[in-house]
C-alpha cells in the first residue's frame, strides 16, 4: 500500500508511471505490504484465471520470494516503473513480512517513482529482458 502521496500519470520511461504529488525525504518508506489491501495469489491460482485476468496479475504483480505468491496491490504503486538507477530502495525491514520501498534520496513534487525491478520481484531476478537492462 502506498504511505505516501502519488498519481499515475503517463510516462517518459514506459506507458503509466508513479509521480509523487508530495515531496519525499531521503528514507521514507514509501510502500508497504497491507494484507487488507494488497491481495496475492498463489500460482496454481493465477494459472486457473480466465485469460485476461491470468495476464492482469503476471504484469502488474510481484512474485514474492519468501510467500511463493504473486502479491497485487490494489493502488497505484502497480504503476512503479523500473530503473536500473532508481529512486527506491527494496528492503526488508525488522518486522515487516515483505519488502518494503524506500526512497533512497529525496524525490521532488512531479518526479517519477522508480524501483529495481530485479530486486523485489523473483521472476525479473532471472530474467535477462533487455528493459531490465538498460533503463
Amino acid at each position: 500500500m502506498l504511505t505516501i502521496l502519488a498519481s499515475a500519470k503517463p510516462s517518459p520511461i514506459h506507458g503509466v508511471g508513479l509521480f509523487a504529488d508530495q515531496f519525499i525525504p531521503k528514507g521514507t518508506i514509501t510502500w508497504r505490504f497491507d494484507p487488507t489491501f494488497d491481495i496475492f495469489f498463489t500460482e496454481d491460482e493465477v494459472e486457473k484465471l480466465p485469460e485476461p485476468q491470468k495476464r492482469l496479475i503476471k504484469f502488474f504483480a510481484y512474485f514474492s520470494a519468501g510467500r511463493k505468491v504473486y502479491i497485487y496491490s490494489i493502488d497505484d504503486s502497480r504503476f512503479l516503473n523500473h530503473s536500473t538507477h532508481p529512486n527506491n530502495d527494496c528492503p526488508l525491514l525488522h518486522g515487516e513480512t515483505e519488502l518494503c520501498n524506500i526512497s533512497n534520496r529525496d524525490i521532488q513534487i512531479g518526479e517519477e517513482l522508480t524501483v529495481d525491478y530485479r530486486s523485489f520481484d523473483d521472476i525479473d531476478k532471472e530474467s535477462r529482458s533487455a528493459y531490465l537492462q538498460n533503463s
